[in-house]
């Protein structure tokens, strides 16, 4: 190390930054496909060459400001230990997540400080090796981010070499509202305005007034309206994506010759890892505001959770936040916010603007993000219910109260939670309206069918310790919106008050889109009720009939009260009755929704529900031939 100069420092930095990169994909994508239970990566496609890209930043910085200068003081030697310690430290942390930050560094500066001096004696060799291996690293990154662009470019020259639909075939937009509850709309009766957009649109088609999520949470209810598959028949669970074993709604369009675009603000479960984007020539997920890129190499998100950990420390601790500044100030440079809903829309509006094929027929999808938890309202955004008070820190209240006390959190506090998630969904609606207005000037759904619809609702405490979703299968977070609009000149107005599940929309777009030939798709068309389809063939749920499957978990830890953590739940909507099973130990619930909408008393002990809860319970075994798998479930 003493005789190099600066330049071959920075040679030497730049290079180890890139294999740094490279080794530390490669740990990722080997840990996924091979040891680790969870198998989504939790990041953007791109990370391939965007890791590399990070890591060549870091370690060019860290060699002028660190290297260089203890390379010329009487502290060379530690600055070749640090320089392999830096190198193999990010592949150790991402092959070994669950080892303390620290610690892992200390074990690899350990490590490599032993092969130093082996190292220093080929210094001649080293420096040969990093100069005639420098090109060929640095390609390999290029051959990398250039592999997602030719990936993306492939399936666009594929899509226009499509034959196009017939003339005036109609579009489709598919609106997801993620986490907006039907009981939280003023549509279905809430005593909050919270969806102005949302009831006129209503009033424009066709309303579903008891429609139902095929789960409580994102990527089984997603998957279900993408394949029309119940979940037990997916391969979706909380940490394994959906597999290819069934075609989805935009394979099957784009098959047919539709353009097919999708554009989420779910990072966690409907991004390209979730499986969700297969058949999507466009599909647009991530997007990264200021520095947050950075975070996606383990070296900024280790060392920033371990300063943020430090912080809480001092302050818990010893009485001392002179960090706070500095973390805040890091945090909002480094920490991804929302993917709002404007951002959402204008990618639709900008991939609209932009086709090269503006006659052919599209297949859009949209996922809104704005009402999920935390419940945050972008800055400066109007509070129309309560006081609006944002913890800066990012504490829940309720979780807050819950592990606290391990008791119901009060009425002050869940009103709280609930005023915030009241302004999020009404901000969400107002977004919307935006967005269609948009459309109707630009004369986008002069021939587009739009369908709205939320994947799952939200608990706030009407059973004991259930708050959020993908804890339970009542109606809180069940029952969701689902509205279908025909285009201007083929208005049809409509409420329907049978029970339906958003597993019909795959059979309800190609129905609409006269594309039924072929189609893969089970369920059936929504059309039925405004045009008289045919009824539910052998074997499928009756026409007022809606599953709901859960392997519950709880992500967050907020639910000390709640014990049916892992048993697969069931639950089946008939009408005025809903149905719930525990596979666990076959417990049951029945209600009647007609007069216990909260599902507050279970009747299934009542002998005049026997002969219902007889014919659900048959039902229900029919539908799911067979009990969810808790191996989906990973604790």
């Amino acid at each position: 190390m003493q005789r190099l100069s600066p330049w071959a420092l920075l040679v030497a930095s730049a290079w180890c930054g890139l294999v740094s990169g490279l080794l530390e994909v490669a740990a990722i994508v080997v840990r996924k496909r091979t040891i680790d239970e969870n198998q989504l990566y939790g990041m953007s496609r791109h990370f391939v060459w965007l890791i590399p890209l990070i890591n060549l930043v870091i370690f060019l910085t860290v060699g002028l400001l660190v290297l260089l200068p203890l390379a010329r003081g009487r502290f060379r030697w530690l600055a070749a230990r640090l320089l392999a310690a830096l190198t193999f430290i990010p592949p150790f942390w991402a092959a070994f997540p669950q080892i303390y930050g620290l610690a892992g560094f200390l074990l690899v500066l350990g490590v490599t400080s032993r092969f130093i001096p082996s190292l220093e004696r080929h210094a001649i060799g080293l420096r040969r090796l990093v100069r005639s291996s420098f090109a060929a690293v640095a390609g390999l990154v290029l051959a990398l981010a250039a592999s997602v662009w030719v990936a993306d470019r492939i399936r666009e020259w594929r899509e226009e070499a499509r034959p196009l639909p017939p003339r005036g075939s109609p579009n489709v937009l598919l609106i997801v509202l993620d986490t907006v509850a039907a009981q939280h709309l003023s549509l279905y009766g809430y005593e909050r305005p919270t969806s102005p957009t949302i009831d006129d649109l209503a009033s424009r088609g066709i309303r579903f007034d008891r429609a139902q999520a095929t789960s409580s949470w994102t990527l089984p209810s997603h998957a279900s309206m993408f394949t029309g598959r119940w979940p037990h028949e997916l391969s979706v669970g909380w940490k394994t994506p959906l597999d290819g074993a069934y075609p989805t709604l935009a394979e099957f369009l784009g098959s047919r010759g539709y353009a097919t675009a999708g554009f989420v603000a779910n990072y966690a479960y409907c991004g390209s890892d979730s499986g969700l984007r297969r058949g999507f020539t466009q599909y647009r997920d991530y997007v990264f505001p200021r520095l947050t890129a950075l975070k996606m190499a383990v070296m900024v998100d280790r060392t920033f959770e371990g300063l943020r950990a430090f912080d809480l420390f001092l302050e818990e601790w010893l009485d001392i936040d002179t960090l706070r500044p500095a973390v805040s100030l890091l945090k909002r440079l480094v920490d991804a916010d929302l993917k709002r809903a404007q951002v959402v829309s204008s990618e639709l509006v900008g991939w609209l603007s932009g086709r090269r094929q503006p006659e052919r027929p599209f297949f859009a999808f949209l996922n809104f993000f704005d009402a999920h938890h935390p419940y945050r309202l972008p800055r400066a955004t109007f509070h129309r219910f309560g006081e609006g008070s944002d913890d800066d820190r990012g504490i829940d209240p309720v979780e807050d109260e819950l592990l606290r006390t391990h008791r119901p959190p009060s009425e002050q506090t869940v009103a709280l939670v609930r005023d915030r998630y009241d302004d999020c969904v009404a901000n969400l609606d107002e977004q919307l309206g935006m967005l269609i207005d948009e459309l109707e000037d630009r004369g986008a759904l002069e021939r587009t069918w739009v369908i709205i619809a939320s994947d799952h609702g939200e608990s706030f405490g009407e059973h004991p310790f259930i708050f959020r979703h993908g804890l339970s299968v009542y109606q809180t977070e069940l029952h969701v919106p689902l509205l279908v609009v025909p285009p201007r000149d083929n208005a049809e107005k409509r409420v329907v008050t049978e029970t339906v599940s958003v597993r019909d929309v795959p059979a309800t777009v190609v129905d609409i889109l006269h594309v039924k030939a072929g189609s893969p798709f089970p369920g059936d068309s929504l059309a039925r009720f405004w045009k008289g389809s045919s009824p539910a063939t052998a074997g499928r749920a009756a026409p007022d009939q809606a599953l709901a499957e859960l392997v519950p978990i709880d992500p967050f830890r907020m639910n000390p009260g709640h014990t049916d953590k892992r048993w697969p739940l069931a639950a089946l909507t008939e009408g005025d009755w809903s149905y719930i099973r525990r596979d666990a130990d076959a417990r049951e619930l029945l209600f009647n929704l007609r007069v216990d909408a909260n599902q507050s008393r279970d009747v299934g002990g009542d002998p005049a529900a026997q002969p219902m809860l007889e014919h659900l319970r048959a039902a229900l075994s029919r539908l799911t031939a067979g009990p969810l798998t808790p191996e989906r479930f990973s604790p």
